[in-house]
């Protein structure tokens, strides 16, 4: 089955496929997660909750950009609740909006990366961002085996298909950090998303280690970067990378125009292959040929898909 438009001639549109799932969102917010940095203890989380009593989802972590935390991070809502409508319970730190600072910068969740440890803008501040991720995996993972009094909505993550990590900007250098072996063995993150992520520092594409998609585009000054890192992985990985025409590196915030809805779509395309095991409708999403492909659906500035 392919998704389609049609125009209100008749006429054939382009095919591309819907901007939501099929499960209604709902979201709670989660004060005092003492796990995170104390720059932040609040985690935002996002779940279907039209399902069959028996329907359990992966959890995605979801980590912001940037100056992307704090009452900024209202700004991914929309992103956030797509992403969940296609089946996901979505989890999103608040933490280190400028930079973390806890003095033991966030050990033991930040000493598996195996890379030097990242400066950037934020100096020594921005490399312990991944560990946030890690975190938050660990918190939701007590909270679904009882540690937690809101005990039904943990309930609903199957651990057993392994965690989905996405990020942008910052957040996509982080998850490019903690989609490596080590962090990804320990924590069983089994694919990544990396949405206008920050530089290719420290060799973060060649030490990849899980499926890995790349979103960017041409109205991104900074495009090179995710470009960087996801020509930079093993020829054995599967990965795919997107740099569209148009929108800029704010693409997963706010609403449309400045949004883009089909974003969320093809990263849900890209975790439902590799975390759900998807062979049907969503691997053509990412793989296939037609004019609803990830390819094909949009004028591109470069985009290439690798099994």
């Amino acid at each position: 089955m392919r998704f389609v438009s049609l125009l209100l001639s008749g006429a054939l549109a382009v095919a591309v496929p819907p901007t939501v799932g099929p499960f209604e969102v709902s979201s709670v917010w989660y004060n005092n997660v003492t796990e995170l940095d104390a720059t932040g203890t609040g985690v935002w989380l996002f779940f279907p909750t039209n399902a069959s009593t028996a329907a359990r989802f992966p959890l995605l972590a979801y980590l912001h950009g940037a100056l992307g935390g704090d009452g900024f991070l209202v700004a991914y809502a929309a992103h956030l609740e797509r992403l969940a409508s296609w089946g996901f319970v979505v989890a999103a730190p608040d933490s280190c909006d400028t930079g973390c600072t806890d003095a033991s910068l966030g050990a033991p969740w930040t000493d598996c990366a195996g890379t030097p440890n990242i400066t950037d803008s934020l100096g020594d501040q921005w490399g312990p961002f991944y560990g946030e991720a890690l975190k938050t995996i660990d918190w939701a993972r007590n909270m679904s085996s009882g540690g937690g009094i809101d005990n039904p909505v943990f309930s609903l993550i199957d651990w057993s298909t392994g965690v989905a990590l996405a990020g942008h900007s910052m957040g996509g250098q982080a998850a490019a950090q903690a989609a490596t072996r080590a962090c990804a063995s320990r924590w069983d993150i089994r694919a990544a998303a990396l949405q206008h992520a920050a530089d290719d520092v420290s060799g973060l594409g060649a030490n990849l280690t899980v499926p890995v998609i790349g979103f960017t585009s041409s109205g991104d000054p900074s495009a090179n970067k995710t470009e960087a890192i996801m020509n930079a992985t093993r020829p054995s990985l599967p990965v795919a990378m997107r740099n569209e025409i148009g929108w800029s590196h704010l693409e997963p915030l706010l609403a449309p125009p400045v949004e883009n809805p089909l974003l969320a779509t093809y990263t849900a395309a890209w975790f439902k292959v590799f975390i759900n095991k998807d062979t049907g409708t969503f691997r053509e999403l990412i793989y296939g040929s037609g004019a609803d492909s990830l390819c094909q659906h949009a004028p591109m500035a470069a985009c290439f898909t690798r099994q």
